[in-house]
Formats: C-alpha cells, structure tokens, sequence
C-alpha cells in the first residue's frame, strides 16, 4: 500500500521533504502511520502535529485508504 504524504510547516523542514510517497506493508490507520512515521523521522516525536486524512483531520482509530492523501499539519497560530 502506498499513500501520497504532504507536510507543512516546520513539519516540511523536518523530514527534509514537502511531500512523499509511503509505502507500508499492512493496512493502515491514522495511528499506525503516526508510530510508522516518528519511527521514520525521530525529531517529530517532539513536535505536536495533527493527521488530515483527504483534507478532514483523522483520529488515530480512523483507517487509511490506499488512495488517500494524508497530511502533517502544525499548530496553527493566528486571529
């Protein structure tokens, strides 16, 4: 299963990347990829991010499909 990964933000600046294909050989949940993913990149652990699954954010139960779009958000500041 391979799923299409955008990050943003300090998050982008993190993995050194802006957007990526992940490849994982079970089916996912939004928790699953977030352990596969600080696994992956360390640094995030440290980091609070939220999970978007095609443009919702997703709980960590929520399943992943393989034809998402999954998203890293960082806290956003504003007002």
């Amino acid at each position: 299963m391979s799923v299409h990964v955008m990050y943003y933000g300090m998050l982008a600046e993190i993995t050194g990347h802006a957007n990526e294909l992940w490849n994982s050989d079970e089916n996912l949940t939004v928790g699953k990829f977030r352990s596969q993913i600080l696994e992956k990149y360390p640094a995030l652990r440290e980091k609070k991010f939220k999970v978007a699954v095609n443009q919702k954010i997703a709980e960590d139960f929520a399943p992943i499909d393989p034809s998402a779009e999954i998203a890293l958000l960082p806290p956003f500041a504003g007002g």
